[in-house]
């Protein structure tokens, strides 16, 4: 190959470098702008951010270093290319020890060994620095998407909160809707959300607004379901370990949905919680003292270590609930649906128990001390090692109930109790 055909393919590579550049950096921004861009839609998805117009001044770093790397890369491939080309096919390239070991048989030869070597460094050193400044555009993209992504959520977060004053029920909604989704998103964002859904339903839940029948207003329930599912995100690291925490105290949304939510560790004292549904709710370790659960639903509820005292649970269904360590000190359950319940290690002290199903159920190293079971169900329950001092067993049912260690002597009876066989006092 003659110098001046060299020459041209040097030139011939440097201008197809030019084109590429020159074509990738303008092509987008005409291709966007373009009356009927749908075929080209996919492609300027696919690109990143940065390479799609219009552009702004934020994305000329990143847009600067992946011009620079795609010149890099070019100039790399065509030096390899170049490199490839001067060689005839099966000739082998001379190894710098050869160079060095004095001038070969012609010097043409060896002259063209050394070049084919330099553009080898060129080569290598372009693509390196291609791939290094490719890599730095695309992390400082996403650096810069992260910052924006945060900062839109933050103007998202405040104008959530202002809508929420909104005399439009609607708007209200959508705010709610808002500040869930930000909550779901952003870990930072998910106690401010509680605190504020919190402080929304203290303000709201005791106005006179219309609702469905028997329930809050919609905008009421809908922030009970932000404050109960929040922490059950699908990205939150601990799930269903974290609870809500919520401050509720006095709160009054009788006939509330909140079945299978996480209330675990809410400040629910004195609230009117008359006939809500609380399915499958986690309440662990959940302050309800002098609350009102009349009529509510709480079957299979997760209660452990709950605060219950004095309470109104009168003709509430706790069937199959996890009622473990509850305190239910002066509780009112009259007539309530306890079958199957763990009551183990409960406090019934002076609990109201009148006519309470209680069949099945596990007591076991419970107090009801003057606690009044009168008529109550008792049927196969586990009473083993049960305080029954000072209670009312008159008219009770405790056909088949394992009394080991307990003394239904030191209890109120009557001709209608009905003890297992064996037990003192038949």
């Amino acid at each position: 190959m003659t110098s001046r055909q060299a020459r041209r393919r040097r030139i011939l590579v440097w201008s197809a470098g030019v084109v590429v550049v020159t074509v990738a950096a303008v092509a987008p921004y005409l291709l966007a702008g373009a009356s009927d861009p749908g075929w080209w839609r996919p492609v300027l998805e696919w690109l990143p951010p940065h390479l799609v117009p219009p552009y702004s001044t934020a994305d000329l770093p990143a847009l600067v270093l992946t011009m620079l790397a795609a010149v890099a890369l070019l100039v790399g491939a065509g030096c390899r290319f170049a490199g490839r080309r001067r060689r005839s096919p099966g000739e082998r390239p001379l190894g710098p020890e050869e160079i060095e070991d004095g001038p070969p048989e012609e010097p043409f030869v060896a002259l063209a060994a050394e070049r084919g070597m330099r553009l080898q460094r060129v080569s290598t050193w372009g693509l390196v620095l291609g791939l290094l400044l490719l890599t730095g555009s695309l992390v400082y993209d996403d650096a810069r998407s992260v910052e924006t992504s945060r900062d839109e959520r933050s103007v998202d977060y405040g104008q959530a909160v202002e809508r929420l004053g909104s005399g439009r029920i609607e708007v209200r909604l959508d705010a709610i809707h808002t500040l869930r989704r930000l909550a779901r998103d952003s870990e930072r964002d998910r106690v401010a959300t509680v605190d504020v859904m919190a402080a929304y339903v203290r303000e709201h839940a005791s106005m006179a607004e219309a609702g469905p029948p028997g329930q809050p207003a919609t905008d009421v329930q809908m922030a009970l379901t932000v404050l109960g599912s929040v922490y059950d995100a699908p990205t939150t690291e601990l799930g269903h370990a974290w609870v809500c925490g919520c401050d509720l105290p006095r709160i009054r949304v009788p006939g509330a949905n909140l079945s299978g939510l996480n209330l675990g560790t809410a400040v629910l004292t004195r609230a009117n919680l008359r006939g809500a549904s609380l399915n499958g709710a986690n309440l662990a370790y959940t302050d309800l003292s002098g609350a009102d659960l009349h009529g509510a639903y709480l079957d299979s509820a997760d209660l452990p270590h709950a605060v219950l005292f004095m309470a109104d649970l009168s003709e509430a269904d706790l069937s199959g609930a996890d009622l473990r360590g509850v305190d239910l000190f002066k509780a009112d359950l009259r007539a309530a649906d306890l079958g199957s319940a763990d009551l183990s290690g409960v406090d019934l002290f002076e609990a109201d128990l009148r006519g309470a199903d209680l069949r099945g159920v596990n007591l076991s190293g419970a107090s009801l001390r003057g606690a009044d079971l009168r008529t109550a169900d008792l049927r196969e329950a586990i009473l083993r090692g049960v305080d029954l001092k000072g209670a009312d067993l008159k008219g009770a049912d405790l056909t088949g109930a394992d009394l080991t260690g307990a003394n239904p002597n030191a209890a109120e009876t009557d001709d209608e109790t009905r003890l297992p066989a064996g037990a003192p006092g038949t």
